[in-house]
């Protein structure tokens, strides 16, 4: 894909990115989807996404993945996470999950939202939405880490075949 838009590591040599980020911006696993370069990116980028009215989640994303050198283009996409359509079942979760690190009981917190709506833009309650966003977004981002460095596969390749041998067919079988 970056190559139809005649974008490539070796272009971006001597650029604006280049000349301001460093050799950093280079690195292959910022632009190559591997299994370390994609958890990282999760890591890093999905805590990014749940913390609500983040202005410029992107470019927040970009530095960190920049960082710990983590896939750009999934750091970018799981920005796309946060929008006003997700937003009625993104932030509920994180006051809720806010509300219960302070320790308020589950019921209460429930009663209290149905009966003073307006209230959840008060001091307090933005408080346990923020605090609800970090703890959601540490324990699912490393989570994910550890989910995609435990399952992906990685094929073998034999040296000289370009795909696996077919089994043998028995036809009396």
């Amino acid at each position: 894909m970056m190559h139809r838009h005649r974008l490539s590591r070796t272009r971006m040599r001597g650029g604006f990115l280049h000349s301001w980020l460093g050799d950093r911006v280079l690195h292959k696993s910022l632009w190559s989807p591997t299994k370390e370069s994609i958890a990282r990116a999760w890591l890093v980028g999905f805590p990014i996404t749940v913390v609500p009215f983040l202005p410029l989640q992107s470019l927040f994303a970009c530095l960190a993945a920049l960082f710990v050198r983590g896939n750009l283009l999934l750091c970018i996409a799981l920005q796309f996470l946060s929008t006003p359509v997700t937003a009625p079942v993104h932030l509920p979760a994180c006051y809720f999950v806010g509300e219960l690190v302070r320790g308020r009981q589950p019921a209460k917190v429930w009663r209290n939202v149905a009966r003073h709506p307006r209230e959840l833009a008060s001091g307090d309650a933005v408080i346990s939405l923020y605090l609800g966003a970090v703890v959601i977004g540490v324990l699912v981002g490393a989570g994910g880490y550890a989910l995609i460095l435990g399952t992906w596969r990685k094929k073998e390749r034999v040296p000289g075949v370009s795909r696996p041998p077919m089994p043998p067919t028995d036809p009396n079988a």
